[in-house]
């Protein structure tokens, strides 16, 4: 009798059991297949702020700004055909393009629709309560200095990788590293509750820039007036601060707004003070007069008779006969004559191996992505006339910034040092030549910079000025063009020098296009105001006109 109940009690248990069953996955699967829409364990990715770019004074230049970015389950959405409409209004996107975007991406698992919009307006999408939107936290770019400084910094793309300049170059340290965890969504994507970390996020580094955002601003509207001014096709300008090697400035022309961005092919992009290269012309003159020096067949009191003469067919002549001159008068009337005499006196490896010590021929190595080394071919290969050209800055190619660390090793007492973009990432610099020399050649060009010499518009009174001017006629297709590169390279204050300036304009239109009258004016307005911003006293006894002369 107890085995007879004891069995239909179990049976009785059995019977229940399917019953409940039957009702779990046949009566019930509705509701528990709602109930598994809503509550979904599902692993996302955490995002991080790149690290903030910042000048030397901790100003930001590039910083990240929290986004959400709005992205759909192409199979569950495109079941809701009807509430598209809403979506994309509310989006402000093309209705009939989100429905072919989500049509023909239907086999995706996940698309996104709208990166990075402001929170508010991911509000008013959520609350449309559509089945299959994901909201996703990511990080904006913005650049605070806008086109100011653009092409150093460069930007980043939809994903946030770094493009162009310091964010490609540092795209790794200001990155960080991407978190997981593992979250309970409802079926609107939203977020009930955390569940565990999987991988930890790790922010971006920062970077601090030697750059001075005061001194940046002041470069970038000089040289965008200039180039305006004289309707001019580029131009470019650096400052260097002379003791560390630092870039305190490096801007270009055109520029582009890095905050609107819609492709990768904008003009502006160039960073054109050291990827353009180009003839620098009469610039190189003080290096051709080192090389005589460096020779011991030169010293201050040579004296080269500048009389025009020829080279292989080709005239060698001056804007006038200057006669016999010594070398301060070569640079002061920047003589073609001269500096090819002087050059055509020396063996031609001693002449490349000048301008190899001085960096002109090779990448600076300042570390910046895309730099280009210029062009400074073997000796092996010189004609006569290319052995006469190159001394007055033809038959070369050099960047601004290699032309900017050549003077800097002048003003340096003939030591040489490798530029940096990095605050505080002083690289140690190294004798190239006799100190004694470079202070010879410091004295003359600060001659040129005077009332009656070529460097005249550089003058800043209360400052020793050193410089040379440069106008270089840009080469063509089977010979030179009409068009010019207007050039100044100087340092301040000369005596005791702490800044070089280097300014490049190219195709000046109009009647004006050298360097002393295009070029010159410009150098001096950035390093008047340089001067200034940084609190470098002037000199005790301003340089006057008479004692000018009288160091001739």
């Amino acid at each position: 009798m107890r085995i007879s109940v004891v069995i239909a009690f179990l049976m009785l248990c059995f019977a229940i059991i399917v019953i409940r069953a039957f009702a779990i996955q046949v009566k019930g699967e509705e509701f528990y297949t709602k109930q598994g829409d809503m509550r979904q364990i599902r692993a996302i990715d955490l995002h991080v702020a790149r690290g903030t770019i910042f000048d030397r004074n901790d100003e930001p230049l590039a910083i990240s700004t929290p986004m959400i970015s709005i992205g759909v389950k192409p199979k569950i959405l495109i079941q809701q055909i009807s509430r598209l409409e809403q979506l994309a209004e509310a989006l402000e996107l093309d209705t009939e393009k989100l429905k072919n975007m989500v049509s023909d991406k239907k086999d995706k698992k996940f698309i996104y629709i709208k990166r990075r919009i402001p929170p508010y307006i991911a509000d008013s999408v959520r609350a449309l309560n559509i089945k299959g939107v994901e909201f996703r936290k990511e990080f904006k770019r913005y650049y605070p200095a806008g086109e100011i400084v653009s092409q150093l910094i460069g930007f980043t793309d939809a994903d946030d990788i770094g493009k162009e300049g310091i964010e490609s170059t540092y795209d790794k340290w200001l990155s960080g590293t991407t978190g997981r965890k593992q979250v309970m969504q409802d079926r609107f994507g939203h977020i009930i509750k955390d569940i565990k970390e999987i991988t930890s996020a790790q922010p971006g580094k920062d970077v601090i820039l030697s750059i001075d955002r005061r001194l940046q601003y002041i470069a970038y509207k000089a040289l965008k007036t200039a180039v305006y001014h004289h309707k001019a096709k580029r131009g470019a300008a650096i400052i260097l601060d002379i003791t560390t090697g630092e870039i305190l400035a490096m801007v270009s022309q055109p520029s582009y707004n890095p905050n609107n961005i819609t492709d990768d092919s904008i003009p502006g992009m160039r960073n054109r003070a050291l990827q353009d290269i180009y003839e620098p012309g009469s610039v190189i003159k003080p290096f051709t007069v080192i090389a005589g020096m460096l020779s011991g067949e030169y010293d201050e009191n040579s004296i080269i008779d500048t009389t025009p003469f020829e080279v292989d067919g080709f005239k060698f002549s001056d804007a006038k006969d200057y006669g016999k001159i010594n070398l301060q008068t070569l640079l002061s009337k920047s003589s073609n004559i001269g500096a090819a005499k002087i050059a055509l006196s020396l063996s031609k490896n001693h002449l490349w191996d000048t301008f190899n010590l001085f960096g002109l021929g090779s990448s600076t190595n300042s570390g910046i992505i895309g730099e280009s080394a210029g062009f400074l071919p073997d000796h092996k290969s010189w004609s006569h006339s290319r052995h006469a050209n190159i001394s007055f800055g033809y038959g070369l190619q050099v960047t601004t910034l290699q032309l900017a660390t050549a003077y800097a090793a002048i003003a340096n007492n003939g030591r040489w040092r490798t530029p940096t973009y990095i605050k505080g990432n002083i690289n140690e610099d190294k004798a190239i030549i006799d100190p004694k020399i470079a202070n010879a050649v410091s004295k003359m060009l600060r001659n040129v910079v005077s009332e009656n010499n070529t460097g005249r518009n550089a003058l800043i009174e209360g400052y020793s000025v050193a410089g040379k001017t440069g106008t270089a006629i840009i080469a063509a297709k089977g010979g030179y063009s009409n068009k010019y590169i207007a050039s100044f390279v100087g340092f301040a204050p000369a005596k005791n020098p702490r800044l070089v300036v280097a300014i490049t304009i190219t195709d000046p239109a109009g009647e004006e296009y050298g360097g002393s009258v295009v070029a010159a004016p410009v150098f001096k307005q950035i390093m008047q105001n340089s001067l200034r911003i940084l609190n470098i006293s002037p000199e005790k006894t301003p340089i006057r006109v008479a004692e000018v002369k009288h160091e001739h």
